[in-house]
């Protein structure tokens, strides 16, 4: 008896199990966001920037943003920290430390990519949290701050990222860090006129990092 035809079924097998590996146990056309009402989960959602929410977010930090699901090196749940920031970003929309750590992830995850190979989130895609984050708080402008450097970073998107740094800056026109960061975005765009005007606000409210005065003094000398 022929052992192609079980040889053929096997491999197709396996070809469905690898795509289904390869597939979002989350819904990322719509990110989970059902316009008009709020974000549902089991424990929560809780909002980051509320101090009548505080008392909540330690059960979900201690059990699922470890240092090791921070740093990336691992899960609590799972070998990898996917799962576990997926938990804490449902759980609490807007964890600003989270949010980072789903950046970096996801950075991490693209450079490991083969050439031929396509980034499929094994979650929520990060711009899903991004978005589920401020559908959840809107007024959230640290939130909108660390979408824009996602924009700019991993999707190489200065236009968007521009435009959500300005979202960040109208709801909080005195945010340190944004201008901070701003002036680091406008120095990689070649905009050192801007660059100069958020450098400056940012020292003037005590800012403690050289690196952006640094960067548009050496891009001045460059000019």
């Amino acid at each position: 008896m022929s052992l192609r035809p079980f040889i053929t079924f096997l491999i197709l097998l396996l070809g469905l199990v690898a795509i289904t590996q390869a597939q979002s146990i989350r819904d990322n056309k719509t990110c989970g966001i059902n316009p008009g009402k709020p974000l549902r989960n089991a424990y929560g959602p809780f909002d980051y920037t509320n101090p009548s929410h505080a008392s909540k977010l330690p059960l979900v930090i201690t059990a699922h943003f470890t240092a090791d699901v921070r740093t990336l090196k691992r899960g609590t749940t799972n070998r990898t920290p996917h799962g576990d920031i997926d938990y804490t970003l449902r759980a609490i929309p807007n964890y600003h430390p989270a949010l980072h750590a789903i950046t970096k992830l996801e950075a991490r995850d693209r450079r490991a990519l083969k050439e031929w190979e396509i980034f499929t989130p094994s979650h929520y895609s990060t711009k899903c949290y991004f978005e589920r984050a401020i559908y959840f708080q809107p007024n959230d402008a640290t939130t909108h701050m660390l979408y824009a450097m996602y924009l700019h970073s991993i999707e190489k998107d200065a236009k968007s990222a521009e435009q959500m740094y300005e979202r960040a800056l109208a709801k909080q026109p005195n945010h340190t860090e944004l201008h901070y960061n701003m002036g680091l975005f406008y120095i990689s765009i070649g905009d050192l006129e801007k660059a100069e005007y958020h450098a400056k606000v940012a020292y003037q409210n005590k800012y403690p990092l050289p690196g952006l005065k640094n960067k548009l003094a050496k891009a001045k000398t460059a000019k």
